[in-house]
């Protein structure tokens, strides 16, 4: 091996070390549900009604870099929300960032930050992720002031970033959590105007295989 070659060498496998660092680092800002989700492992039977197609245009990230959204609906224990680590670490693998938060831990956060009057640096960090992860999303009604908050995170993200929202309610029903106002015509417009939308078919796959089997 000559100089320049075992200098090669030295340099690639310094690459890859700051390589394997930054997704190590990556996935840990994450704060994923499912840490170790691939897309590879995703499951396609017809009754789930998943098309790899689908997720095979979603694993090249021109969602991210188009700014788009992508929707995943679908019954209790369906594979939303591995999906959506899968999603996000695929990303995180390709040079992306992401933050995974239930909706309940976001406004939580949200809530936190405004009563210490940290809310504006909290909204910046949620603008800086490349993919933000909102699961069980409108599971529940909400409040006046938790819509206003939900319309700031959206609006700030609604040019740059993309969203993927996990829920096992239909568009229309999120109308209604929102209280159907002006609010929630603007929440949805962000939400859903630009976005992609998985429908996740059939039982429960917790029920079907255990817990722990990749969904």
């Amino acid at each position: 091996m000559t100089p320049l070659d075992y200098l090669e060498v030295i340099v690639n496998e310094e690459y890859q070390i700051r390589q394997d660092n930054r997704i190590e680092r990556y996935r840990k800002q994450a704060t994923l549900s499912h840490k170790e989700a691939k897309i590879s492992d995703v499951r396609y039977e017809s009754s789930r009604g998943l098309r790899k197609e689908s997720i095979e245009q979603l694993s090249t990230n021109h969602y991210i870099q188009h700014h788009r959204n992508v929707i995943v609906q679908g019954a209790t224990d369906t594979g939303k929300s591995y999906l959506a680590n899968a999603l996000v670490n695929h990303a995180i693998e390709s040079g992306f960032t992401g933050r995974y938060y239930r909706m309940t831990e976001l406004l939580n956060d949200i809530d936190l930050a405004e009563l210490h009057g940290n809310l504006g640096k909290l909204l910046k960090k949620l603008m800086k992720v490349d993919v933000l992860v909102i699961d069980d999303f409108l599971l529940t009604s909400t409040k006046e002031q938790e819509q206003k908050h939900l319309m700031e995170v959206f609006e700030l993200r609604s040019r740059e970033k993309s969203l993927i929202l996990c829920s096992q309610m239909s568009s229309a029903e999120w109308h209604k959590k929102l209280g159907e106002g002006a609010i929630a015509d603007a929440i949805l417009d962000r939400a859903c105007s630009k976005s992609y939308k998985l429908i996740l078919n059939g039982e429960s796959l917790r029920k079907i295989d255990g817990i722990d089997t990749p969904i």
